[in-house]
């Protein structure tokens, strides 16, 4: 300030107050969470060239079979799920989300939930909240699908909805629109911790004022043939495990037999609410962020390097004031690709130590597959759950520990009952761009 004095911030606490999710496991809340600690497995057999939705591929079949494991979204049906979630829907509402990318409609579906959960209308009390909601794609789907009608059949062929249907910051505007709510309106881009740091820079946002109420996540939906094909090429995929069409043992974080990422699909969203407005109307709290870190690697496109790791957990936990001794969960970033989960896994190692009861590690992406742009929303709300109900999910497939992945309490097979205080969830994506996020019990 101009006479030198320091201008002091009052940070304002930040709570969770709705939760809603469209996932390979279930297409709400309810159903994901139930099917996560009971140890189900989301991830199945998709047959990509033969699905009819890009045209006939099959002149490029690659030797490796092309039906291949994914966490595609089952039983997603628009006119069906919106009428569940939001029920004043008209038929120009309906005609509008069906001209949407398929990962805009999770989003909005997921939102809506969201919505209804934190008890919030969608009318004038969201005038002013914030969307913030983030993919790691946008809509390549459409993309993919109109350039190969464009290609086929001249321009006359190309949708007039093309360019809001593959706009990556659609999923937000349209919920925005949705929601008439006109608070800032952020779209991020930060490939596969794109989700998290659309919550973690949601929570700074109501943090410091400049929003009181912020839907905020993430949303995916690029299982398609060039995409699966550009991460089969990296040799980024698992390719191994078909057990005469079973694939749901395909995605195994930090088993000593993982050979790759699965894809995935879906959106994860949350509502932030600043405390004391949230107390006043007397909402139903899930939990609190307490902390957000973000740091670069600078170093490698692709592989995650200890220092970005460690440095973005310490940011963190310094920003939330804990220390690691604290922490007693931490969803883990943990893809099931080899370098990557030995470098997270020897980032935790540091930063908690070794054969350390706490924090308890449960690798969600072994029942969900990689969900991509919306992975860090969705494991996000993972935490949220395991922070309420005091239940750690299992990681389902870690049937033996890769000695490079060891020391760590992984929980195995089963959920595990806890009364955990506070959780870290962890995002790392391309690029070298790394989140985490602390969160924090709700005592009331």
């Amino acid at each position: 300030m101009k006479d030198g004095t320091k201008r002091i911030i009052e940070l304002r606490r930040v709570v969770i107050t709705g939760l809603g999710m469209v996932t390979p496991l279930g297409t709400n809340v309810r159903e994901t969470w139930g099917n996560l600690i009971s140890g189900k497995s989301g991830i199945s057999t998709f047959s990509l060239l033969s699905s009819g939705e890009h045209g006939n591929y099959e002149k490029y079949r690659d030797p490796f079979d092309l039906s291949i494991p994914a966490g595609k979204v089952k039983n997603f049906n628009v006119r069906q799920n919106f009428a569940e979630i939001k029920k004043d829907l008209n038929q120009r509402a309906l005609k509008h989300i069906r001209h949407m990318d398929l990962a805009d409609q999770f989003a909005l579906a997921a939102s809506l939930e969201a919505i209804n959960d934190s008890g919030l209308s969608s009318e004038g009390e969201l005038e002013k909240a914030g969307v913030f909601i983030a993919t790691g794609f946008g809509g390549v789907s459409s993309w993919e699908e109109q350039h190969k009608k464009f290609m086929d059949g001249g321009i006359a062929k190309v949708s007039p909805f093309l360019i809001p249907r593959f706009l990556s910051n659609l999923a937000g505007g349209n919920v925005s629109i949705f929601c008439k709510a006109k608070g800032p309106n952020v779209s991020l881009s930060t490939a596969c911790a794109a989700g998290a740091h659309s919550i973690g820079l949601a929570f700074r946002s109501i943090r410091y004022n400049e929003a009181d109420i912020i839907i905020t996540g993430g949303t995916e939906a690029a299982i398609t043939p060039l995409t699966y094909a550009g991460f089969y090429r990296m040799g980024a995929l698992s390719t191994r495990y078909d057990n005469g069409g079973d694939h749901t043992k395909s995605s195994r974080p930090f088993d000593i037999m993982r050979d790759g990422f699965v894809m995935g699909e879906g959106a994860g969203i949350i509502v932030l609410e600043e405390l004391e407005q949230a107390l006043k109307r007397d909402a139903k709290i899930y939990g609190e962020i307490v902390g957000f870190g973000m740091t670069g690697d600078a170093d490698h496109i692709t592989t995650p390097c200890l220092e970005g790791v460690i440095g973005s957990m310490e940011l963190a936990m310094k920003d939330a004031g804990i220390a690691a001794d604290i922490v007693d969960y931490v969803n883990p970033h943990a893809t099931s690709t080899l370098i990557g989960d030995k470098n997270e896994a020897r980032a935790l190692l540091e930063v908690f130590g070794k054969n350390n009861a706490r924090p308890m590690i449960s690798a969600t992406k072994s029942a969900t597959a990689h969900l991509l742009g919306a992975s860090g929303a969705i494991e996000a709300i993972f935490t949220v759950k395991a922070l309420e109900e005091g239940v750690v999910p299992p990681t389902i497939n870690l049937e033996e520990v890769d000695p490079d992945c060891e020391g760590l309490n992984h929980v195995m097979k089963n959920a595990v009952q806890f009364p955990i205080s506070h959780a870290i969830s962890n995002s790392f994506g391309f690029g070298g761009t790394n989140a985490s996020i602390v969160f924090k019990r709700w005592e009331g």
